[in-house]
């Protein structure tokens, strides 16, 4: 699947622009020298500056591609077709299941899911989908003091 690096550059930069400018109306936070909208508008920034260098890549690449913005292709593969599927699918997993299995085992099940439909090994799949949901789950349960549901995992909650 191919699509138009312009294209893509101008929905990332209108998203970045709309996250930047959302960020903005976050309360600040008393007694902190920063508020809420720290991490939002850097990582906006960074998306539009993203978004930028991929509009500048795709105005140099139009030339060989002026055909379509979008190369249909990939429609005709099923697993193409699958894994495209799955990604959307694991955030309405997540967003069902989420509070009744918990954000450790939800996650770990949709990092297994998408690594293996993605054909990463069975051993690899796992080691890095557990590794990489602690990460993610200390990072904002205990750095950031993100609540993160338990699920099924509470009565092992620290």
């Amino acid at each position: 699947m191919k699509f138009d690096d312009t294209l893509i550059g101008v929905v990332l930069g209108i998203f970045s622009v709309i996250v930047f400018a959302i960020a903005l109306t976050f309360p600040v936070i008393p007694g902190q020298n920063f508020g809420a909208s720290l991490f939002p508008v850097l990582i906006s920034c960074g998306l539009f500056i993203c978004a930028v260098m991929l509009v500048v890549q795709g105005m140099r690449n139009r030339a060989v591609s002026r055909a379509s913005l979008v190369s249909a292709s990939w429609l005709r593969d099923r697993r193409a077709v699958l894994r495209f599927l799955l990604v959307p699918a694991s955030l309405v997993f997540y967003f069902e299941l989420g509070s009744t299995l918990g954000f450790l085992l939800c996650a770990f099940i949709i990092l297994c899911v998408l690594f293996r439909a993605f054909g990463v090994t069975w051993l690899r799949t796992f080691v890095v989908a557990f590794v990489s949901v602690m990460i993610i789950h200390f990072m904002f349960y205990s750095v950031l003091k993100v609540p993160l549901p338990w699920g099924l995992l509470e009565p092992l909650a620290w």
